[in-house]
């Protein structure tokens, strides 16, 4: 017997479904928001180096925040900017947020595009023409927190999944269906909101001033708009809190 899965948890998908954006880019154009290129520093301003080895940082991305999709809403003003550490012995952690080994900003005011200096080459530059909206889902990892319980019978195979919250439940299904993939998984690759596609377990950072839950911006993927390998094959992710915009955060993990 064919067993719908996602049917039976529909009322689940669209309590959490989201909103997210992928960008739709050309090789060149004048939008303010790109994968690679140059950035836009303020006047005077010195290259971002890292907390760590010193170095200066490359620069990944930036995001022009009113040019961005209005139903994303927003926070904040200016240019969002990801830099972050090239050096891959991996002694700067460039996974970790907080680390310094990463500068996720907004600038506002006055500034002009800057080459990088010598011993760093630019990624080419990508610019976002569009966002292409698609509905987004949440990663297996999140799912316990929004109220799936799953048990596995490993010996036998099966698993069952229920949430008690709106009284939905499947009983022992065959293992290899792929429950949880099958009821939600996120959208891979780049992307503005929507949710987080976790590579490892999830890791959403804690605001250091309020402590509140940081929320995805924008998601980073190895090879997609920037010729980058986060890893093995990693994922990266943007944050930001919803009470202090200008607290943001860059973090990745690989398998």
């Amino acid at each position: 017997m064919t067993v719908d899965i996602p049917g039976t948890f529909a009322a689940w998908r669209a309590r959490h479904a989201r909103p997210a954006w992928k960008p739709v880019c050309v090789e060149r154009g004048p939008q303010a928001s790109r994968f690679g290129g140059e950035p836009a520093l303020a006047e005077g301003e010195r290259w971002p180096s890292c907390d760590g080895c010193r170095h200066p940082m490359q620069f990944f991305l930036q995001l022009a925040l009113a040019d961005l999709p209005h139903a994303f809403a927003a926070r904040g003003d200016g240019l969002l900017q990801l830099f972050c550490c090239s050096r891959d012995d991996g002694r700067c952690e460039t996974w970790s947020p907080f680390s310094g080994a990463q500068l996720v900003r907004l600038v506002r005011g006055p500034t002009r595009l800057t080459s990088h200096p010598a011993g760093l080459t630019a990624f080419p530059a990508r610019a976002v023409e569009r966002w292409r909206e698609l509905v987004d889902y949440p990663d297996p990892e999140d799912h316990a927190a929004l109220g799936l319980l799953y048990v596995y019978d490993f010996p036998n195979e099966r698993v069952s999944v229920s949430c008690a919250e709106l009284g939905l439940a499947l009983r022992d299904v065959d293992i290899e269906l792929d429950v949880a993939e099958a009821i939600a998984v996120a959208a891979t690759g780049d992307k503005l909101g929507g949710w987080p596609s976790w590579v490892q377990g999830a890791e959403h950072p804690g605001c250091p001033r309020c402590g509140r839950r940081m929320e995805l911006v924008l998601q980073v993927d190895s090879e997609d708009n920037l010729p980058h390998m986060f890893g093995d094959v990693g994922r990266g992710h943007i944050t930001q809190c919803p009470e202090h915009p200008d607290v943001l955060a860059f973090g990745w993990a690989c398998s």
